[in-house]
Protein backbone atom coordinates (compact mmCIF):
# COMPACT_ATOMS: atom_id res chain seq x y z
CA UNK A 1 0.00 0.00 0.00
CA UNK A 2 2.75 2.47 0.91
CA UNK A 3 4.10 2.35 -2.61
CA UNK A 4 0.82 3.32 -4.27
CA UNK A 5 0.19 6.00 -2.16
CA UNK A 6 3.49 7.70 -2.85
CA UNK A 7 3.13 6.74 -6.59
CA UNK A 8 0.12 8.88 -6.42
CA UNK A 9 1.57 12.13 -4.16
CA UNK A 10 4.37 11.51 -6.52
CA UNK A 11 1.87 12.26 -9.99
CA UNK A 12 0.30 15.01 -8.08
CA UNK A 13 3.91 16.18 -7.19
CA UNK A 14 4.49 17.03 -11.04
CA UNK A 15 2.16 19.93 -11.22
CA UNK A 16 3.28 21.25 -7.84
CA UNK A 17 -0.02 19.86 -6.23
CA UNK A 18 -0.24 18.35 -2.98
CA UNK A 19 -3.45 16.58 -2.68
CA UNK A 20 -5.83 16.14 0.00
CA UNK A 21 -6.77 12.66 1.33
CA UNK A 22 -9.62 12.27 -0.27
CA UNK A 23 -7.72 12.61 -3.98
CA UNK A 24 -4.94 10.33 -2.40
CA UNK A 25 -8.36 7.99 -1.72
CA UNK A 26 -9.96 8.64 -5.37
CA UNK A 27 -6.61 8.15 -7.22
CA UNK A 28 -5.09 5.34 -5.85
CA UNK A 29 -4.62 2.65 -8.51
CA UNK A 30 -5.80 -0.01 -5.98
CA UNK A 31 -8.94 -0.92 -4.40
CA UNK A 32 -8.88 0.24 -0.43
CA UNK A 33 -10.95 1.01 2.36
CA UNK A 34 -10.11 4.60 3.69
CA UNK A 35 -8.86 2.95 7.28
CA UNK A 36 -5.95 1.18 5.35
CA UNK A 37 -5.05 4.63 3.42
CA UNK A 38 -5.45 6.48 6.34
CA UNK A 39 -2.92 3.97 8.50
CA UNK A 40 -0.30 4.18 5.47
CA UNK A 41 -0.36 8.07 5.09
CA UNK A 42 0.73 8.11 9.05
CA UNK A 43 2.70 5.34 8.46
CA UNK A 44 4.67 7.37 5.80
CA UNK A 45 4.70 10.37 7.75
CA UNK A 46 6.66 8.53 10.82
CA UNK A 47 9.23 7.82 8.34
CA UNK A 48 9.73 11.40 7.00
CA UNK A 49 8.55 10.49 3.25
CA UNK A 50 5.78 12.66 3.21
CA UNK A 51 4.30 15.51 5.07
CA UNK A 52 1.39 16.83 5.83
CA UNK A 53 -0.19 20.22 6.15
CA UNK A 54 -3.30 22.36 6.14
CA UNK A 55 -4.06 25.02 3.54
CA UNK A 56 -5.70 28.31 3.72
CA UNK A 57 -9.43 26.27 3.59
CA UNK A 58 -7.97 24.75 6.96
CA UNK A 59 -7.95 21.15 4.39
CA UNK A 60 -5.03 18.57 5.28
CA UNK A 61 -3.06 17.83 2.47
CA UNK A 62 0.19 15.64 2.01
CA UNK A 63 3.51 16.79 0.11
CA UNK A 64 6.55 14.35 -0.77
CA UNK A 65 9.21 14.61 1.72
CA UNK A 66 12.30 16.50 0.56
CA UNK A 67 14.61 14.64 2.68
CA UNK A 68 13.63 11.06 1.01
CA UNK A 69 15.63 9.93 -1.73
CA UNK A 70 13.56 9.63 -5.36
CA UNK A 71 10.78 11.05 -4.16
CA UNK A 72 10.75 14.05 -7.18
CA UNK A 73 12.22 14.08 -10.68
CA UNK A 74 15.14 16.44 -11.91
CA UNK A 75 12.71 18.76 -13.02
CA UNK A 76 11.33 20.22 -9.53
CA UNK A 77 14.19 19.03 -7.43
CA UNK A 78 15.77 22.39 -7.25
CA UNK A 79 13.05 24.30 -6.71
CA UNK A 80 11.46 22.12 -4.15
CA UNK A 81 15.02 22.71 -1.94
CA UNK A 82 14.35 26.41 -2.51
CA UNK A 83 10.92 25.93 -0.89
CA UNK A 84 11.78 23.50 1.68
CA UNK A 85 10.52 25.64 4.62
CA UNK A 86 6.99 25.09 3.22
CA UNK A 87 6.94 27.43 0.87
CA UNK A 88 5.00 24.91 -1.69
CA UNK A 89 1.91 25.23 0.61
CA UNK A 90 2.27 28.62 0.89
CA UNK A 91 2.34 28.36 -3.15
CA UNK A 92 -0.75 26.17 -3.44
CA UNK A 93 -2.70 29.02 -1.65
CA UNK A 94 -1.53 31.47 -4.08
CA UNK A 95 -2.65 29.26 -6.66
CA UNK A 96 -5.68 28.97 -5.16
CA UNK A 97 -6.55 32.35 -5.09
CA UNK A 98 -5.53 33.11 -8.88
CA UNK A 99 -8.05 30.44 -9.56
CA UNK A 100 -10.69 32.22 -8.00
CA UNK A 101 -9.82 35.64 -9.42
CA UNK A 102 -9.99 33.41 -12.89
CA UNK A 103 -13.47 32.11 -12.27
CA UNK A 104 -14.42 35.09 -11.42
CA UNK A 105 -13.59 37.33 -14.18
CA UNK A 106 -16.41 39.03 -15.86
CA UNK A 107 -15.45 38.25 -19.33
CA UNK A 108 -15.36 34.26 -18.56
CA UNK A 109 -18.45 34.22 -16.73
CA UNK A 110 -20.48 35.73 -19.66
CA UNK A 111 -18.75 33.68 -22.34
CA UNK A 112 -20.10 30.71 -20.30
CA UNK A 113 -24.11 31.76 -19.81
CA UNK A 114 -23.27 32.81 -23.52
CA UNK A 115 -22.23 29.49 -24.35
CA UNK A 116 -25.62 27.61 -22.30
CA UNK A 117 -28.09 29.43 -24.90
CA UNK A 118 -26.81 27.63 -27.62
CA UNK A 119 -28.43 23.79 -28.21
CA UNK A 120 -25.40 22.74 -30.13
CA UNK A 121 -23.44 23.11 -26.96
CA UNK A 122 -24.01 20.31 -24.56
CA UNK A 123 -21.41 20.59 -21.71
CA UNK A 124 -18.36 22.57 -21.03
CA UNK A 125 -15.93 21.59 -18.35
CA UNK A 126 -13.45 23.04 -16.79
CA UNK A 127 -9.92 20.57 -17.17
CA UNK A 128 -6.37 21.26 -16.40
CA UNK A 129 -5.05 22.96 -13.66
CA UNK A 130 -8.15 25.32 -13.30
CA UNK A 131 -10.17 22.16 -12.75
CA UNK A 132 -7.94 21.66 -9.66
CA UNK A 133 -7.90 25.58 -8.43
CA UNK A 134 -4.10 25.09 -9.25
CA UNK A 135 -3.22 27.94 -11.48
CA UNK A 136 -0.89 30.42 -11.95
CA UNK A 137 -1.59 34.14 -12.42
CA UNK A 138 -0.44 33.70 -16.33
CA UNK A 139 -2.09 30.82 -16.91
CA UNK A 140 -4.72 30.22 -19.67
CA UNK A 141 -8.10 28.57 -18.77
CA UNK A 142 -8.16 24.85 -20.78
CA UNK A 143 -12.21 24.32 -21.69
CA UNK A 144 -13.37 20.62 -23.06
CA UNK A 145 -16.89 20.91 -24.72
CA UNK A 146 -19.14 18.18 -25.67
CA UNK A 147 -22.01 19.14 -28.94
CA UNK A 148 -25.36 18.06 -29.76
CA UNK A 149 -24.87 15.31 -32.12
CA UNK A 150 -23.59 16.24 -36.00
CA UNK A 151 -22.92 19.65 -34.73
CA UNK A 152 -19.24 19.06 -33.80
CA UNK A 153 -18.04 21.90 -35.76
CA UNK A 154 -20.60 24.56 -35.66
CA UNK A 155 -20.27 23.89 -31.99
CA UNK A 156 -16.83 24.88 -32.16
CA UNK A 157 -17.39 27.89 -34.33
CA UNK A 158 -19.89 29.27 -31.81
CA UNK A 159 -17.36 28.79 -28.76
CA UNK A 160 -14.42 30.44 -30.88
CA UNK A 161 -16.13 33.10 -32.17
CA UNK A 162 -18.01 34.03 -28.84
CA UNK A 163 -13.80 33.91 -27.32
CA UNK A 164 -12.82 36.08 -30.05
CA UNK A 165 -15.62 38.82 -29.65
CA UNK A 166 -15.11 38.65 -25.77
CA UNK A 167 -11.51 39.27 -26.58
CA UNK A 168 -10.82 36.07 -24.16
CA UNK A 169 -9.48 33.39 -27.11
CA UNK A 170 -5.93 32.13 -27.17
CA UNK A 171 -4.59 31.43 -30.52
CA UNK A 172 -3.06 28.33 -31.80
CA UNK A 173 0.00 31.24 -32.50
CA UNK A 174 0.57 32.20 -29.66
CA UNK A 175 1.80 28.81 -27.66
CA UNK A 176 5.18 29.88 -27.20
CA UNK A 177 6.30 30.66 -23.87
CA UNK A 178 7.84 34.04 -24.83
CA UNK A 179 4.16 35.39 -24.94
CA UNK A 180 3.26 34.34 -21.82
CA UNK A 181 0.45 37.65 -20.83
CA UNK A 182 -0.82 36.81 -24.66
CA UNK A 183 -2.83 34.24 -23.14
CA UNK A 184 -3.56 35.08 -19.29
CA UNK A 185 -7.21 34.48 -18.99
CA UNK A 186 -7.72 33.32 -21.92
CA UNK A 187 -9.66 29.97 -23.17
CA UNK A 188 -7.87 27.23 -24.64
CA UNK A 189 -10.45 25.45 -26.56
CA UNK A 190 -8.48 22.09 -26.83
CA UNK A 191 -11.03 19.54 -27.14
CA UNK A 192 -14.22 18.60 -28.22
CA UNK A 193 -16.63 15.45 -28.31
CA UNK A 194 -19.63 15.27 -30.18
CA UNK A 195 -22.20 14.02 -27.96
CA UNK A 196 -22.65 10.49 -30.60
CA UNK A 197 -19.19 9.23 -29.80
CA UNK A 198 -18.10 10.33 -26.11
CA UNK A 199 -15.63 7.47 -25.23
CA UNK A 200 -12.07 7.78 -25.57
CA UNK A 201 -9.85 6.17 -28.21
CA UNK A 202 -8.20 2.71 -26.79
CA UNK A 203 -4.72 4.76 -27.21
CA UNK A 204 -5.38 7.36 -24.73
CA UNK A 205 -6.63 5.00 -22.09
CA UNK A 206 -3.80 5.77 -19.63
CA UNK A 207 -3.43 7.25 -16.39
CA UNK A 208 -2.97 10.86 -17.61
CA UNK A 209 -6.36 10.88 -19.72
CA UNK A 210 -8.06 9.57 -16.44
CA UNK A 211 -6.69 11.43 -14.15
CA UNK A 212 -8.34 14.98 -16.35
CA UNK A 213 -11.61 12.84 -17.00
CA UNK A 214 -12.21 12.45 -13.37
CA UNK A 215 -10.74 15.66 -12.56
CA UNK A 216 -12.69 18.24 -15.02
CA UNK A 217 -15.43 20.27 -13.66
CA UNK A 218 -18.51 20.70 -15.79
CA UNK A 219 -20.07 24.31 -15.73
CA UNK A 220 -22.55 23.71 -18.38
CA UNK A 221 -24.14 20.13 -18.09
CA UNK A 222 -27.40 19.41 -20.14
CA UNK A 223 -29.29 16.28 -20.44
CA UNK A 224 -27.50 14.35 -18.19
CA UNK A 225 -24.52 14.89 -20.93
CA UNK A 226 -21.77 14.35 -18.11
CA UNK A 227 -23.04 11.09 -16.45
CA UNK A 228 -22.93 9.95 -20.33
CA UNK A 229 -19.50 11.16 -20.63
CA UNK A 230 -18.59 8.79 -17.50
CA UNK A 231 -20.57 5.77 -18.17
CA UNK A 232 -18.60 5.96 -22.18
CA UNK A 233 -15.48 6.14 -19.95
CA UNK A 234 -15.95 3.49 -17.52
CA UNK A 235 -12.28 2.17 -18.18
CA UNK A 236 -11.27 4.93 -15.54
CA UNK A 237 -12.75 2.77 -12.85
CA UNK A 238 -10.15 0.01 -13.68
CA UNK A 239 -7.11 2.35 -13.70
CA UNK A 240 -8.72 3.92 -10.12
CA UNK A 241 -10.81 2.16 -8.68
CA UNK A 242 -11.87 4.13 -5.67
CA UNK A 243 -13.05 7.40 -8.03
CA UNK A 244 -16.49 6.16 -8.50
CA UNK A 245 -17.25 6.83 -4.86
CA UNK A 246 -16.02 10.21 -4.70
CA UNK A 247 -17.42 11.59 -7.90
CA UNK A 248 -20.15 12.73 -6.20
CA UNK A 249 -19.20 14.89 -3.92
CA UNK A 250 -17.37 17.17 -6.90
CA UNK A 251 -17.60 20.25 -6.38
CA UNK A 252 -19.71 22.62 -8.25
CA UNK A 253 -17.67 25.57 -9.29
CA UNK A 254 -20.35 27.71 -12.04
CA UNK A 255 -22.95 24.76 -12.83
CA UNK A 256 -25.26 25.75 -15.31
CA UNK A 257 -28.14 23.65 -16.59
CA UNK A 258 -30.69 24.74 -19.31
CA UNK A 259 -33.18 21.25 -20.27
CA UNK A 260 -33.38 20.56 -24.01
CA UNK A 261 -35.44 22.88 -26.25
CA UNK A 262 -38.25 21.54 -28.32
CA UNK A 263 -38.76 22.39 -31.75
CA UNK A 264 -41.71 21.38 -33.81
CA UNK A 265 -39.95 22.53 -37.52
CA UNK A 266 -37.18 19.52 -36.65
CA UNK A 267 -37.22 18.31 -40.02
CA UNK A 268 -36.59 21.48 -41.29
CA UNK A 269 -33.82 23.00 -38.47
CA UNK A 270 -31.97 20.00 -38.61
CA UNK A 271 -31.76 20.24 -42.87
CA UNK A 272 -30.74 23.63 -42.42
CA UNK A 273 -28.47 23.61 -39.71
CA UNK A 274 -26.53 20.13 -41.21
CA UNK A 275 -25.78 22.69 -44.35
CA UNK A 276 -24.35 25.29 -41.85
CA UNK A 277 -22.26 22.00 -40.05
CA UNK A 278 -21.18 20.60 -43.82
CA UNK A 279 -19.86 23.79 -44.64
CA UNK A 280 -18.32 24.96 -41.34
CA UNK A 281 -16.61 21.70 -41.15
CA UNK A 282 -14.83 22.08 -45.00
CA UNK A 283 -13.89 25.70 -43.53
CA UNK A 284 -12.24 24.64 -40.48
CA UNK A 285 -10.90 21.85 -41.45
CA UNK A 286 -8.96 24.07 -44.29
CA UNK A 287 -7.46 26.34 -41.37
CA UNK A 288 -6.62 23.44 -39.28
CA UNK A 289 -5.06 21.62 -42.11
CA UNK A 290 -2.22 24.19 -42.43
CA UNK A 291 -1.24 24.52 -39.01
CA UNK A 292 -1.23 20.61 -38.44
CA UNK A 293 1.18 18.73 -36.01
CA UNK A 294 0.00 15.79 -33.70
CA UNK A 295 -3.53 17.06 -33.61
CA UNK A 296 -6.32 14.30 -33.66
CA UNK A 297 -9.21 15.33 -36.18
CA UNK A 298 -11.79 12.74 -36.70
CA UNK A 299 -15.72 13.20 -37.45
CA UNK A 300 -16.47 13.26 -33.96
CA UNK A 301 -13.76 14.22 -31.83
CA UNK A 302 -11.30 17.08 -32.66
CA UNK A 303 -7.88 16.74 -29.74
CA UNK A 304 -5.65 20.20 -29.83
CA UNK A 305 -2.82 18.67 -27.81
CA UNK A 306 0.73 18.68 -29.33
CA UNK A 307 2.07 17.63 -26.14
CA UNK A 308 1.76 14.36 -24.98
CA UNK A 309 1.90 14.98 -21.30
CA UNK A 310 1.40 11.19 -20.41
CA UNK A 311 4.39 10.52 -21.98
CA UNK A 312 6.41 13.85 -20.59
CA UNK A 313 5.66 12.53 -16.91
CA UNK A 314 6.54 8.79 -17.56
CA UNK A 315 9.62 10.42 -18.84
CA UNK A 316 10.79 13.40 -16.15
CA UNK A 317 8.89 11.58 -13.24
CA UNK A 318 10.17 7.65 -13.72
CA UNK A 319 6.01 7.14 -13.20
CA UNK A 320 6.43 3.39 -13.87
CA UNK A 321 9.65 2.43 -11.81
CA UNK A 322 10.22 2.42 -8.06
Amino acid sequence: MEREVLKTIKYFSFFDYPPSFEEIYAFLEKKAKKKKVKETLESLERQKKIKKQKDLNNLIRYMLHLKHKNTVGEYNIKRLQVESRDLRILRYNQKYFFSQEKLQNWRLKLYLRLLSFFPQIKLVAFSGSLAMMNVDKDDDIDLFIITEKNRLFTGRFIAIILAKILSIHRSYNNRSKLNVKDYTNKVCLNLFFDESDLTVPDFKNNEYVAHEILQMKPVIDKDGVYQKFLAANSWVFKIFPNAKETLSKKDKLLRIKRKKSVNTCCLIRNTFFDKIEASLKVFQLYLINRHRTTEIITNTQLWFHPDDFYNKIKRVMKYKEE
